[in-house]
């Protein structure tokens, strides 16, 4: 349930963050921030090592990629449009299972049974409704989202991470596997530092206590407590039952963009977002079978 919050808080702080800060600095204040926890976590229970192998270090990089760098960017990038609420991109993430079972019938040959496919199309749909029809005055005509569409490539990015990071846990334990590709992640955004230099110091002049609790609230709490916490749920709790629990978390993200930033709920990011969550719930159910 910790986890729950923390996960759907994580959309409502992004939020709050970016009205101080580029998305760009906020990705690598949250990365940096995190790097430094997760450390010394494994420096204390002695589990930093193993050191990744030099011949894994390439497909790392590209784990590293996927599952943090690209992620968070494309994330706070869409989070940074004002048409798109917490909520909005917390519903469009939750599509991730549904580009998962893609991913995995095009590039592991997993068979996709009819009834998952229409559980899947579903979901798809759903996010249609929500890029096309998310906005206030795009209620009764097709307006597509820039924010919205942004998003998109997170939830592809979290699905290739989870698809093409399942051969590494049995190389590495799980916690430090997402240490390190959170610390090649970070370093791969140090060109983009680079290159926005002048809005990233201009960032840390002026961002303020109310810029830095957001962050601290992220590096902390969903990100490296949250992962700490899945893991430890993962080993108690069969894989399915745990991730149920997840989609709690978009409702907790909805529910928090509308009490604590004042987000509107239209009917199109209602109804595209209930079907995106009932989609993905169905293919999965059929998948298990």
């Amino acid at each position: 349930m910790l986890l729950v919050l923390f996960w759907g808080l994580a959309f409502v702080a992004i939020k709050q963050a970016l009205v101080h800060m580029s998305w760009i600095t906020l990705t690598f204040l949250r990365f940096a921030l995190s790097d430094v926890l997760f450390i010394g976590y494994l420096t204390a229970s002695r589990r930093l090592r193993p050191l990744p192998a030099r011949s894994d270090v390439p497909h790392l990089t590209l784990l590293a990629f996927a599952g943090f760098t690209g992620y968070h960017l494309f994330l706070n990038l869409g989070e940074s449009n004002a048409s798109v609420t917490a909520g909005t991109a917390a519903l469009i993430i939750a599509s991730t299972p549904a580009f998962i079972a893609v991913l995995a019938t095009a590039l592991l040959h997993e068979r996709l049974r009819r009834l998952q496919a229409a559980g899947i199309a579903l979901a798809f749909a759903g996010l249609g409704v929500m890029i096309f029809l998310a906005r206030p005055e795009s209620q009764f005509r097709f307006q597509a989202s820039e924010g919205a569409l942004a998003v998109i490539p997170s939830a592809v990015f979290s699905a290739l991470y989870a698809v093409f990071g399942k051969r590494y846990l049995s190389r590495y334990p799980p916690v430090t596997l997402v240490a390190w590709t959170l610390l090649i992640g970070t370093a791969l955004l140090l060109p983009l530092i680079a290159i926005t230099a002048p809005t990233f110091l201009g960032d840390l002049q002026s961002m303020g206590i109310d810029g830095w609790v957001p962050v601290l609230f992220l590096a902390v709490f969903p990100t490296f407590l949250g992962y700490v916490i899945w893991f430890r749920a993962l080993a108690r709790l069969p894989a399915a039952s745990a991730a149920a629990y997840i989609y709690a978390s978009t409702l907790v993200a909805v529910l928090g963009g509308i009490a604590i930033l004042g987000e509107p709920l239209t009917v199109a990011t209602a109804v595209g977002g209930a079907m995106v969550i009932a989609g993905v719930l169905a293919a999965q159910r059929l998948r298990g079978r």
